[in-house]
């Protein structure tokens, strides 16, 4: 039947035919319905779902459980309880009974998704306005900073207003030994694991003040970590200093640091305890919204004045 139009040239659906009467119809037998596409993937999502399910009944009032108390809990099948649970443990994301309890606990996987979330996802938006107010606050140049290996990387930067600056770029590596970025990273490291960093990343005199020994780095790290703030004293280039803070996410763990560069004659001795009190609380206000709630900054409200 043809459709008809409205003013608007729209087409108006035309009326469905009239089904044919009882007397009218076929009495052959219908063709059995196929299978919607839907209904062919129920099993693979209904395995999906089971398999979440397992997963988030690991909670922190529960953090080992046996799989016949998962079966009565989420009304599953021991047997399947059981599969899922293999099927996890394959991935890292459950760890096996290590005993006859039969007591299954999260893997380390969980902790790979949590930092791949946290780190990756999150670290650079949370830092940008407080690496922005840092420039602010002084006119100098502001780094944001992870560890690879014995490097520390820069993931982001603020360029500062004053001249001259320092001028860095995204990706730049530079060894965690001699940089205030660096040694932000290495606060938590044991002497023995500052030793191995040393021994494992060998670094040439790159100016008179570069640390070259084990001993000398443990000695920088100590009396960083009663400071809460790191110091490169002109150790990777001569009239530069820079000042260096960690940043931790919700377990206290650092994964990443911000610093700031100066030319020595302004970043001098009068102002490094006020500058670092701004990027201490740089760096604690970057682990608080990271869900870090132990870092207490110091210094007052703000990040400080200019340096002279």
């Amino acid at each position: 039947m043809p459709q008809a139009k409205t003013k608007a040239g729209r087409s108006i659906p035309a009326p469905s035919p009239m089904p044919p009467s009882p007397s009218t119809r076929s009495t052959a037998t219908a063709p059995p319905a196929k299978t919607p596409p839907s209904a062919r993937n129920e099993t693979g999502t209904q395995a999906i779902d089971r398999a979440m399910a397992v997963l988030f009944a690991f909670r922190a009032d529960a953090p080992a459980r046996r799989a016949l108390d998962l079966s009565q809990e989420l009304g599953l099948n021991k047997s399947t309880v059981y599969r899922l649970l293999q099927a996890l443990a394959n991935s890292g994301l459950v760890r096996r009974p290590s005993d006859a309890s039969g007591l299954y606990r999260l893997g380390p996987a969980v902790l790979d998704l949590a930092d791949a979330f946290v780190t990756n996802l999150d670290l650079k938006a949370e830092a940008r306005p407080h690496l922005e107010q840092l420039v602010a606050a002084y006119g100098e140049s502001v780094n944001l900073a992870v560890v690879d290996g014995t490097d520390a990387i820069k993931i982001d930067s603020a360029q500062g207003t004053r001249t001259p600056q320092l001028m860095s770029r995204l990706g730049q590596r530079i060894p965690l030994v001699c940089s205030a970025a660096g040694k932000a990273l290495l606060l938590d490291h044991s002497d023995a694991e500052l030793r191995e960093v040393m021994t494992a990343r060998p670094v040439g005199a790159l100016t008179s003040k570069t640390v070259r020994s084990g001993s000398e780095l443990v000695k920088h790290i100590r009396a960083a970590r009663k400071n809460g703030w790191t110091l490169n004293d002109e150790e990777s280039e001569v009239g530069m200093r820079a000042i260096g803070a960690p940043i931790r996410d919700r377990s206290g763990r650092i994964v990443a640091s911000v610093s700031l560069s100066a030319p020595s004659f302004r970043a001098n001795d009068q102002q490094l305890e006020v500058v670092a009190r701004g990027v201490k609380l740089a760096a604690a206000e970057i682990s608080k919204a990271l869900g870090n709630r132990e870092t207490l900054a110091e210094g007052g409200a703000g990040h400080g004045q200019k340096t002279a």
